[in-house]
């Protein structure tokens, strides 16, 4: 029987929860305090980062304690922490700056670069072992370069309001598809390899409404966030974790209508050393230091 330790952002009620499926005593949920938290990262010295609309908070993960806040920006949908202590920042015109904007702040959040893409919608970034940003823009995803130039394009069908998308070692992408409520494979240059966790292929319980972050397991199993809706009441309405294996079997799901609304982010935490900073440059998550 599956069990995991995981760590959820629960958007519909503004609230950060951590499960222990081997341990229920170490659970804990705690406000987050506030709005539009999205982004989410292991981030070292027992602590967890989580990037919301104004910038980022950073919690203890064994107490639910908030450790340090940043919170001066307005329209923030991603943050990643560096091993050089340097954080990422991205959104739709913040710091005054039109466009898709990711800055980079130093380890006291003062700003030491900005990069400026075209475009009027992000949500989640993450970055490549080639210094790349994988930028999620609605019905695509595009790949962008530190100097704020688009590389490449990745356009699906069905993408609407597309959340994540990690590399591969051998070059593809996993993506999540938002509205669209599907997962996909694509090949490096954007053909699709497989799709699955979309209506047509798994129970009618489940209601893929939107898929958002999701993690990709080292035995290849992917778990992710079906979010159901903003706001409360809607603890009842789907399964709002799942964790797929390669063949897009559904092998563990979890959903608490009494204490959730709608979960919009997951990092589970089995087998990582939160001493150390993670990433997902290589697709799985793993300490990340600077080469």
């Amino acid at each position: 029987m599956i069990q995991h330790e995981f760590i959820a952002i629960d958007e519909g009620h503004a609230t950060l929860l951590h499960i222990n499926e081997h341990d229920q005593s170490k659970n804990w949920i705690v406000p987050i305090d506030q709005p539009a938290a999205r982004d989410m990262q292991l981030i070292g010295g027992n602590k967890i980062l989580i990037g919301h609309h104004h910038g980022y908070t950073e919690f203890d993960i064994m107490l639910g304690r908030v450790v340090k806040e940043f919170s001066v920006l307005v329209g923030v949908t991603a943050a990643r922490r560096q091993p050089d202590g340097h954080t990422i920042i991205a959104g739709v015109g913040i710091a005054g700056a039109k466009g898709v904007v990711v800055l980079e702040l130093d380890a006291n959040d003062k700003e030491i670069h900005r990069a400026i893409f075209p475009g009027d919608y992000v949500r989640l970034i993450r970055q490549t072992n080639a210094g790349t940003y994988l930028m999620s823009c609605n019905d695509c995803i595009r790949e962008g370069s530190r100097d704020g130039k688009y590389l490449r394009e990745f356009p699906v069908e069905g993408f609407y309001h597309a959340w994540k998308s990690l590399r591969l070692p051998n070059g593809n992408l996993i993506v999540t598809a938002g509205y669209g409520a599907f997962v996909v494979e694509l090949g490096p240059a954007g053909k699709i390899i497989r799709k699955f966790g979309g209506k047509e292929s798994v129970p009618e319980k489940v209601r893929p409404f939107f898929y958002a972050m999701f993690q990709l397991l080292p035995n290849g199993n992917i778990v992710l966030a079906n979010w159901q809706g903003h706001g409360p009441g809607f603890g009842n309405s789907g399964v709002q974790l799942m964790e797929f294996n390669p063949e897009g079997e559904i092998v563990w799901s979890w959903s608490k209508k009494d204490l959730i609304s709608s979960l919009q982010g997951v990092l589970v935490l089995d087998g990582l050393d939160r001493t150390k900073l993670h990433d997902e440059r290589d697709g799985v998550m793993k300490p990340w230091m600077m080469i």
